[in-house]
């Protein structure tokens, strides 16, 4: 997916005026209060202790899973991506996993759709240069999951 995101950054970024790609405040791009580059001390003192923690050998090297909410660690162990399946992990707007798409479009505008073989993705890019962006996977309408994601 990072390969993907980073095309369509390339594509948009080359075909759009700037004003017109689907951004994002960067405070969306966190979830449960847990933020990308965040530690993993952070993390567990907001949320307690996982449920499971792995090495993943990755470059996401560790993975943190909690109900609804999974994380993971790259470099320095810090957050590196989060994704919600969880109507109790929500971004600071309010936009959660099992609303109707409808909402979050309402709060965000309209979105870049990435039709993939493995489901629909709505996707927002950060208002500053970060590297990440933001990833609802829409299932009949509703907001089944949001992903914090980032390019390598």
């Amino acid at each position: 997916m990072p390969i993907s995101a980073a095309i369509l950054v390339l594509v948009l970024g080359g075909t759009l005026p700037h004003s017109n790609l689907p951004v994002v405040p960067d405070s969306a791009l966190s979830l449960a209060g847990v933020s990308l580059g965040d530690s993993e001390a952070s993390v567990t003192g907001l949320l307690g202790q996982p449920v499971a923690r792995q090495e993943t050998g990755d470059l996401l090297r560790v993975e943190l899973r909690f109900r609804g909410l999974t994380v993971w660690l790259g470099e320095d162990n810090r957050v590196a991506e989060i994704l919600s399946t969880s109507a109790n992990y929500c971004t600071p707007q309010g936009i959660c996993p099992g609303q109707p798409f409808a909402v979050a479009q309402a709060r965000y505008g309209k979105p870049v759709v990435a039709v993939r073989e493995d489901g629909t993705y709505m996707e927002y890019l950060p208002q500053s240069d970060f590297p990440c962006w933001l990833q609802m996977a829409v299932e009949s309408a509703t907001i089944s999951s949001i992903r914090s994601e980032c390019q390598p």
